[in-house]
């Protein structure tokens, strides 16, 4: 009996001994299943990255840098030019370039995401060593995290800023970190990497304070040191200097999430402070987009709204870094303090902005960086414990979310393989086959070019266009009164204005339509293209 316990425990030595090669091994397997599959199927492309190369496309004609060609509504035979302050220039400026290499921008974007998606990988893997975590740990966390729906998201749908800031923030983070001494020369690197952190997003300007102003108290007994007092008068310095830069070279320059106001949530400050907590629990394991699926689906949906998910996730946000914090803090108290500051920094700014009433989305990717920062401590907290009552349940968790985020990337890869392909080689979603071929048809090169316009749904359809003008609206999240509220003037020699055939039943269609004042509303011809449908009119 003695020989039978002794040989299982020698098995399960070799075993642990064997799991850092084989989680390795297993996030090698899949960022390259995810590139190849990427590569051959292309990915598709969310709106806000839509818009972005919208901007991109027009730079050439644009007078500066960051700066945007678009109709002017008072007479749409004239363009005007803006500054792209709603989303930061690394999500259409990294494709484009790699574009201009000569490969489609589909192909482009699958090489951005790939790149940064290593780029990551690597540098969380450098982050939690530094940190003092076992390489067990650390690479059972990487093997979860390459598992992800996030993580392979962009190789399928391309979310533009994510993966970018996946790639650069466990760098910034770990430089922080070992300049953790906050000395006056470690001001400038940390201004710069800040300017990478919102290049690649502009919530990067948050992350940037918050892990600077934890690096000043997260030290032993810090509160009792007075050298804390010079740790955190630099502190304050730097991010003052972030701030200012921030401020005055981007947030003044135009709309942002931020300055845009909306309704505040019914429950309040109650929904703010569960939703919050609760990502910074889920986004690590892409658990409230896993809640979205299960029970907000369009096709079976359970509930009204995720806000009973959002209810439902604080108690386990509370429970986990209760467990987390009880089980680390005399080991691993450096990396507790520094990791909940900056999340309690971000909280606090997040619950500020939404109390403010202005339009950040309730969205857990918010969360993402400081979620992964506090995933290797749950991790090590949970897989070392001898109870079965936390093991179980974290093995559960992590498998339900690993099981998601595998199968939900050969959906998406199969779904992606039967949208048509645009022009600049990656998938419409948004668009059928025939309304591509018919944009194909109408978008003509020449002199005369510049006198058509086309007016799409979204914006990553305008990215068909390659010789016309182009511009596009959202109306599936307008309401009939805002469609009907907007003036176009002027007119051009052909005008075509596509829509999806759904609108024309509930009026947004006519609303768009009767905004271009100067085109009589019986003077369109209607052209049906599978589940678009285009308007026209041309001047002889």
């Amino acid at each position: 009996m003695r020989r039978s316990i002794g040989g299982v425990d020698r098995s399960s030595d070799r075993l642990l001994a064997l799991l850092p090669k084989l989680c390795i091994a297993l996030v090698v397997a899949l960022t390259v299943s995810y590139t190849i599959a990427g590569a051959i199927v292309r990915p598709n492309m969310y709106s806000d990255s839509g818009w972005g190369f919208v901007g991109w496309y027009t730079q050439d004609r644009a007078s500066s840098f960051n700066h945007s060609l678009g109709p002017d509504f008072s007479d749409i035979s004239r363009e005007v030019e803006a500054f792209m302050s709603t989303w930061t220039p690394g999500q259409h400026l990294l494709p484009g370039l790699v574009e201009k290499l000569g490969m489609s921008l589909g192909l482009a974007i699958i090489v951005v995401v790939a790149v940064f998606s290593v780029l990551g990988l690597f540098g969380w893997f450098a982050l939690y060593l530094a940190f003092g975590f076992p390489l067990r740990t650390v690479s059972l966390a990487l093997a979860v995290i390459a598992c992800n729906r996030f993580f392979n998201l962009s190789f399928t749908n391309y979310s533009g800023g994510e993966v970018l800031l996946f790639g650069v923030a466990p760098w910034f983070v770990l430089m922080v970190w070992r300049l953790r001494d906050l000395r006056w020369s470690a001001v400038l690197p940390f201004v710069v990497g800040t300017a990478v952190l919102v290049a690649a997003k502009l919530s990067g300007i948050i992350i940037g304070a918050a892990v600077v102003g934890a690096a000043a108290i997260c030290g032993d007994r810090a509160w009792l040191k007075r050298d804390t007092i010079r740790k955190l008068v630099m502190a304050g310095v730097t991010i003052g200097l972030m701030g200012a830069i921030f401020y005055f070279a981007w947030y003044t320059r135009g709309v942002t999430a931020a300055s845009i106001s909306t309704t505040l949530h019914p429950d309040g400050l109650l929904f703010y402070i569960s939703f919050g907590l609760g990502c910074l629990w889920s986004a690590s394991l892409s658990l409230l987009d896993l809640g979205n699926y299960l029970f907000l689906n369009p096709g079976r949906q359970v509930l009204k709204s995720i806000d009973a998910v959002a209810y439902a996730f604080f108690p386990l946000a509370v429970a986990t870094l209760a467990v987390t914090w009880a089980r680390l803090r005399h080991g691993y108290g450096e990396y507790l303090r520094f990791t909940y500051s900056v999340s309690a920094a971000m909280l606090a700014v997040f619950l500020l902005t939404w109390m403010a009433g202005k339009s950040v989305s309730f969205d857990e990717r918010h969360f993402r960086v400081p979620s992964l920062l506090l995933f290797i401590g749950v991790v090590q907290a949970f897989t070392t414990s001898r109870s079965w009552l936390l093991r179980l349940p974290f093995a559960a968790v992590v498998g339900l979310a690993c099981l998601y985020g595998v199968t939900s990337f050969v959906t998406r890869t199969v779904a992606n393989s039967h949208y048509p392909m645009g022009d600049r080689g990656f998938r419409q979603m948004s668009a059928s086959a025939e309304a591509v071929a018919f944009i194909r048809t109408i978008d003509l090169a020449g002199p005369d070019s510049k006198k058509t316009l086309i007016f799409l749904p979204s914006p990553e359809i305008a990215l068909e266009v390659r010789n016309a003008r182009s511009w596009a609206n959202q109306a599936d999240f307008e309401s009939v009164d805002e469609l009907e509220a907007q003036v176009h003037r002027g007119r051009v020699d052909r005008l075509y204005v596509f829509v999806q055939k759904r609108l024309l039943d509930n009026g947004k269609a006519d609303a768009i339509l009767r905004s271009f004042v100067d085109y009589p509303i019986d003077g369109w011809t209607m052209v049906p293209l599978g589940d678009l449908v285009c308007f026209y009119q041309v001047r002889n």
